[in-house]
């Protein structure tokens, strides 16, 4: 299932790469390869994009979904919360951390 719910776009005429990947929830390197395989140029190359440019951006964003590394983009779930939080994320690793120790000892 995907979340159509897109972010406000800020009022300001020309956004730099990282401002728009950061609203369109995207790498920079992601979002090169999304613009290679697809052979789309968006905006006039560089590191310059116009509030046009992000609004399109947004409405295809659905199509990003194969270039997206979920954990590096911070995933969130259904309800726009983050998928994992810190404390379950650290239980986690505490875990793996002594199931290591006791394979080790062994």
């Amino acid at each position: 299932m995907t979340n159509n719910a897109n972010p406000s776009v800020p009022a300001q005429r020309y956004f730099t790469l990282d401002e728009m990947c950061s609203l369109l929830q995207i790498s920079p390197s992601q979002f090169a390869q999304w613009q290679h395989e697809n052979g789309i140029v968006i905006g006039h190359g560089g590191e310059r994009y116009t509030r046009s440019d992000v609004v399109k951006l947004l409405k295809l964003k659905d199509t990003f979904a194969p270039y997206v590394d979920s954990f590096s983009q911070g995933a969130l779930d259904a309800d726009g919360n983050p998928a994992a939080d810190a404390e379950e994320v650290r239980v986690g690793l505490k875990n793996i951390l002594a199931d290591l120790d006791k394979a080790l000892t062994k």
